[in-house]
């Protein structure tokens, strides 16, 4: 069976476009892509809970340093639940990469709480910054082709993904953060 991979929508104005394009480029690295829609925790949870194991987890949303979700804050997720979450589901691969496609994604401290929450997510990716959706889907497709097709390390890929963009995606390994922070 092929690698999976998650792509998660969390926010009902992420554009349908972005997620054809997430769901291509992971067919042309087969990887075998599932998408959900996350309007609820524990339908979440359910519904990912026998489709796994998952490599790779794309998380579409907008975020803070605190929590995700719609952009008027009408509906969020804190970020501890969502990991959390992720575990009860029995979902994850060993090595599962969490791709955090949106802003403030790429923040330690959102780093730190997910590492806290769920034991096997290894490595998290994302921009520090404002980005847009085709900035995000660039950075994805550079960093999964570096994974993938050259079979480079996380912080290599990650590294190329800001090349190629031109904005900062960081990417922390789990047993890093854990002999300094954690």
């Amino acid at each position: 069976m092929p690698a999976q991979i998650l792509i998660i929508k969390a926010s009902c104005d992420i554009c349908q476009t972005e997620l054809d394009h997430i769901k291509t480029i992971a067919e042309m690295f087969s990887l075998s892509p599932v998408l959900v829609t996350l309007d609820d925790i524990a339908e979440f949870e359910r519904a990912i809970f026998s489709k796994g194991p998952f490599r790779y987890v794309y998380l579409c949303t907008h975020a803070s340093p605190y929590y995700f979700g719609e952009s008027d804050g009408n509906k969020i997720f804190a970020w501890d639940q969502f990991a959390t979450s992720l575990c009860a589901a029995d979902c994850l691969d060993d090595e599962a990469v969490l791709m955090l496609a949106c802003c403030r994604g790429g923040l330690r401290k959102v780093a730190e709480t997910l590492f806290q929450n769920c034991d096997h997510i290894d490595y998290i990716c994302g921009p520090r910054w404002t980005l847009t959706g085709p900035d995000i889907s660039t950075g994805f497709h550079v960093f999964i082709y570096n994974m993938l097709q050259r079979r480079e390390q996380p912080s290599t890929a990650v590294k190329r993904a800001s090349r190629a963009t031109g904005y900062d995606f960081f990417c922390y390994d789990r047993v890093e953060l854990e002999n300094v922070y954690l």
